[in-house]
């Protein structure tokens, strides 16, 4: 989402935001620090440069050396990482913390695919990227080249034992850091606001038909969105991701749960998607019942009564009069099993349905509906999302 900045600007912005928030990170704040905002190193000598190469027996992928270029290490990362290793601390795995590799390498019990992006087979190609006492790991992955000449990165944590957020390039997995810091840390920087434009334009070009924003909002999760959060639920339900109905319960606890979006169609998705007699799953309903504020805890509580007493639930459009017009057509159509023609009516219908918030994506009832789920097959909800909706 940040593609727009250079390292420098990146690193800039970083830097200032990284001093404000010292005590958070745990950055020791020097006396050229402050007046400088600046964080960084000075930029890895052409020596340093050229001695790591010949220690790896390999040639830098070019957005690294852009990076040295500017600075040799970096002194904070997200969450546990530590910090970025100058150039001549990188690194095998192996070599650089031999405990580490041996707690991963070690386990017993499980034969590893020899090109495996995880366990043993990733611990030996890749070089530690991160410092410092840390108890995650950031990795430099020199196997899985790209055209581009990129090396990916991926990190191992303490709380998942395993490969995590695999990254193209050290420019994708240094922008996945940041975003994690600004999430977590940094929640007064400039950069929610510019998130929060581009959420914007990407939902207003979903709302066109255009699906082309779809990976900016699940970008923009990762930089706390959450209005991305919401967004991208309803995304994942129309292009039938498995479990998305039923996932929306961490929103339980947030700041939308309450939103009139969530009211009238999105907390129906997870009753119905929780108590389908074919896979019933009560337990992420109970937890969002616990977790929910009021009125939304009623509301779930309610719903669920109803669709249990009735088998299902109805989804009502009556905020916008023209399109409940048209779908109880369709609805009529679905129940004599002339699906094709009532998902035509539906289509017909779309440009006439509003969003009831900037929360909402799509007439998500469609999906849930007793009647009219039936039909919505994954081919039919994709073409929900490639159609003009809520204009005007």
């Amino acid at each position: 989402m940040l593609e727009h900045l250079s390292w420098t600007q990146l690193l800039q912005r970083w830097s200032g935001e990284a001093i404000a928030h010292a005590d958070d990170v745990g950055l020791a704040v020097t006396g050229e620090m402050h007046p400088s905002g600046w964080i960084g190193a000075p930029p890895a000598s052409a020596a340093d440069i050229a001695a790591a190469e010949q220690r790896l027996g390999l040639s830098l992928p070019p957005s690294y050396r852009a990076f040295l270029a500017i600075t040799d290490g970096w002194p904070v990362l997200s969450m546990d990482f530590g910090q970025v290793r100058p150039v001549a601390g990188l690194d095998w795995v192996a070599k650089a913390d031999p405990g580490f590799y041996g707690v991963v390498c070690a386990a017993p019990g499980y034969q590893w695919p020899p090109d495996s992006d995880d366990g043993p087979p990733l611990m030996n190609r890749a070089l530690l990227l991160s410092s410092g006492r840390s108890t995650d790991n950031f990795l430099y992955d020199t196997g899985r080249a790209g055209a581009d000449g990129e090396w990916p990165t991926t990190c191992w944590t303490s709380w998942y034992p395993g490969a995590a957020d695999r990254q193209p390039s050290f420019h994708a997995g240094m922008l996945s850091h940041y975003a994690s810091f600004v999430r977590f840390k940094a929640t007064d920087s400039v950069t929610h606001a510019e998130v929060a434009a581009q959420v914007e334009e990407a939902y207003l070009q979903s709302l066109r038909g255009d699906r082309g924003g779809e990976e900016v909002i699940s970008a923009a999760r990762h930089y706390g969105s959450a209005r991305a959060d919401v967004l991208e639920a309803q995304v994942h339900v129309l292009t039938s991701q498995h479990g998305a109905a039923t996932s929306v319960v961490t929103l339980a606890r947030s700041e939308q749960a309450a939103d009139p979006a969530m009211l009238a169609d999105l907390w129906p998705m997870l009753v119905v998607a929780a108590l389908d007699r074919r896979d019933r799953q009560r337990g992420p309903l109970n937890q969002a019942i616990r977790n929910a504020p009021e009125p939304a805890a009623t509301v779930l509580r309610s719903l669920a009564d109803q669709c249990q007493r009735d088998g299902g639930l109805a989804a009502g459009f009556g905020h916008v009069p023209a399109f409940a017009a048209a779908i109880d057509p369709a609805r009529e159509l679905a129940r004599a099993g002339r699906d094709p023609e009532a998902f035509d009516a539906i289509l017909a219908a779309l440009p006439s349905w509003r969003p009831l918030s900037p929360l909402h994506l799509a007439p998500m009832g469609l999906t849930w509906d007793r009647d009219l789920a039936r039909i919505m097959t994954r081919e039919r909800r994709e073409q929900v999302l490639a159609t003009a909706r809520g204009q005007g």
